[in-house]
């Protein structure tokens, strides 16, 4: 009998005892302290892997010296930038092979880091892609999230213009 009540009472006893505790659930998307920095959360993550995406695309696009592709992933101000650039071309996709000879480097850039932070106002995220080179300093491209919600690049190597 004692053995049948404490093989009852084991069951119950666990579930109390994983119950107990603080009462509070942490939101998914607050930012947890480790050692005094904040730790990144599920938006900062979302937005390093979008960053890298823009950026393994775009540096895609140089090699291929495919203007399509590039400016797809840049947005309108960007574009704009890449334009300007153009010697005359009309559109993006013209102007980019013209701007991709003038980056340092474009034959043989690399994604470094990226790190994530958010504008002046601290509502949206951006993300800014290092660019490596061996030999050469072609900069960083700066990422965000449009109002359509697609992430591209806003500000980009070898530009005067082109950023949010």
């Amino acid at each position: 009998m004692r053995r049948t009540l404490l093989c009852a009472a084991l069951p119950l006893f666990l579930a109390l005892a994983a119950c107990g505790g603080d009462d509070e659930t942490p939101d998914e998307n607050s930012v947890e302290e480790v050692d005094g920095e904040a730790a990144a959360g599920p938006d900062e993550d979302e937005a390093a892997a979008a960053a890298q995406a823009v950026a393994e695309g775009f540096l895609a696009s140089f090699a291929a010296g495919d203007g399509e592709a590039g400016c797809a992933f840049v947005d309108e101000s960007a574009q704009a930038a890449i334009i300007a650039q153009g010697g005359g071309a009309e559109d993006c996709a013209e102007a980019f092979p013209e701007y991709v000879a003038n980056v340092p480097g474009a034959d043989a850039i690399e994604i470094g880091e990226v790190t994530v932070s958010t504008d002046l106002d601290g509502d949206a995220l951006i993300a800014n892609v290092e660019l490596v080179h061996a030999e050469e300093s072609p900069g960083a491209l700066e990422v965000r999230q449009g109002n359509d919600g697609e992430w591209r690049a806003t500000r980009l190597p070898g530009t005067t213009l082109g950023g949010a």
